[in-house]
Parts: C-alpha cells; sequence; structure tokens
C-alpha cells in the first residue's frame, strides 16, 4: 500500500508542477504529459536527419522572448528521468543546438509499454476522485478511453498552445552523466531534476 501512495504522490507532485509553471495546462495537456514521460518521443527519432532538420527550423522561428518563469528543463514522468528540455528558454540563455541537436537525435529510445501509461493515468483518475488534483474525474476518464482506443499520441490543448506556446524536445534519461554532462555545457545544470 505505501508504495502505491508514494506513486500517487510523486504523480501529484508532477501535476502540480505543471499547474504552476503553465496557465494553459488542462486534461488534454495532462494526458500528453504522461503519454510522452512513459513512451517518450520514439516516433520523432527514426529519422535523424529529419528530426534535426525539424529542430533547427523550430529553433530558427522561436522569438527571443521566453514566457514569465520558463524553465529550460522539466521533469515528464513521476519516478522515471524523462524530461522536457524547452528549446525557447535554452535559447533565450544563450544556448545553441551544437551538441543538444545530436544529443536528442542519437538518444536510446524509450521503448515505453502502454501499460504504464494506463497505471498513470488510473493513478491521476484516482487523485481527480479525492479532489488533490483540479480535473474533472469524468472528463479524465473519459480521456484516457479516447487515447487508448485511438492508438495515437494525446495533443496539447489548443490553450496551452495558445498561453504557453510549447516549443521542446524529450529527454529520455536525465540521469545518464553523458546526458548530465553535456547538459552542464550548455548550462542547463542548474535545473537537472
Amino acid at each position: 500500500m505505501g508504495s502505491l501512495a508514494n506513486s500517487r504522490t510523486k504523480l501529484g507532485s508532477l501535476i502540480h508542477e505543471h499547474l504552476r509553471r503553465h496557465a494553459g495546462f488542462g486534461t488534454e495537456d495532462l494526458a500528453k504529459l504522461l503519454y510522452q514521460g512513459v513512451m517518450g518521443m520514439d516516433h520523432l527519432l527514426g529519422d535523424r536527419e529529419r528530426f534535426l532538420w525539424d529542430l533547427q527550423r523550430e529553433w530558427e522561428s522561436l522569438k527571443p522572448v521566453s514566457p514569465l518563469g520558463e524553465v529550460r528543463l522539466e521533469r515528464a514522468h513521476p519516478s522515471d528521468p524523462v524530461a522536457r528540455l524547452n528549446l525557447r528558454p535554452l535559447k533565450v540563455a544563450g544556448g545553441t543546438l551544437g551538441e543538444i541537436g545530436p544529443l536528442l537525435a542519437d538518444q536510446p529510445l524509450k521503448r515505453g509499454e502502454i501499460a504504464e501509461f494506463q497505471r498513470l493515468w488510473s493513478e491521476a483518475v484516482e487523485l481527480a476522485w479525492k479532489g488533490q488534483i483540479p480535473f474533472a474525474p469524468g472528463d479524465l476518464a473519459a480521456l484516457g478511453e479516447a487515447t487508448l482506443s485511438s492508438g495515437h499520441p494525446p495533443g496539447h490543448s489548443q490553450r496551452y498552445r495558445e498561453l504557453d506556446q510549447p516549443s521542446y524536445r524529450l529527454i529520455h534519461n536525465v540521469a545518464d552523466p553523458a546526458v548530465r554532462e553535456l547538459l552542464e555545457q550548455a548550462g542547463v545544470s542548474d535545473e537537472l531534476p
């Protein structure tokens, strides 16, 4: 019982962290966060050159102003070392894609299991039923079923896209010493989860 309670505590902490940082964070964004935390961005890593080209194009289009409170690195899973590397604040801080691009493109696949997403989603629904997160339990349950039956990764809500303007890539293992070293060289070490 203690392990399940600890897992819910970590999940609740992760959700509240994203609610504090992202004004537009809603049910769809929670689904995307947990899905990414479990499954990673394996679907983007099949074509290295395409991945790097898309990354460079997005990098060049970023506005030089970062929304208030936007951090360069944030957790994307309650217990695994998966993180979102937010590109805009990295660029604002003077970072470059020099070594970050290859780090992202060449990382090992996450190879997540959909059963892990289902487990985390069930825990999120339970947290909502207990009033520990500000989401309607019925809405979460319905979205979880729709996500699983569609077979497609969830997307960000329109509100999140408008207010938070997400621009990030996932790092599957920020605990890896080689990854940590590259992030330190890029000036992100102060934000390592």
